[in-house]
């Protein structure tokens, strides 16, 4: 497997496994987006983003696609491996630097793995 890729079992595709995440999983805000994790029986950790048109046209949209597949594929060994994650981008995203998205992601996890109990 190409480590600079991630592959279709470390994505969410399903609608209905993007509501499952957004109703059995735990919330948690940062100032640029909000995520969803939620802990399953599952080998692999996954990913699903959503940006709304509200964050801007199609060019921003994808470019903060683009920013939260990265910082997920270079930091997913800090989310436990069977957990799905959902990123809810919020306006604020499209003017942020990845440093910023990065910072938020990390802080966000960090803070979801000391409400479990995770080391």
């Amino acid at each position: 497997m190409d480590e600079h890729t991630l592959s279709a079992q470390e994505r969410i595709h399903k609608r209905r496994d993007f509501l499952e995440v957004y109703e059995r999983g735990d919330k948690i805000h940062t100032p640029h987006f909000v995520l969803y994790i939620l802990q399953q029986d599952r080998p692999n950790h996954r990913l699903g983003i959503t940006v709304s048109r509200k964050v801007g046209k199609a060019t921003v949209r994808n470019r903060a696609k683009r920013r939260f597949r990265e910082i997920f594929r270079i930091h997913k060994a800090t989310v436990p491996a069977s957990c799905d994650v959902v990123v809810n981008a919020r306006r604020s995203a499209a003017s942020a630097s990845f440093q910023e998205l990065l910072g938020g992601f990390l802080a966000g996890v960090e803070k979801w793995k000391r409400s479990r109990g995770l080391p």
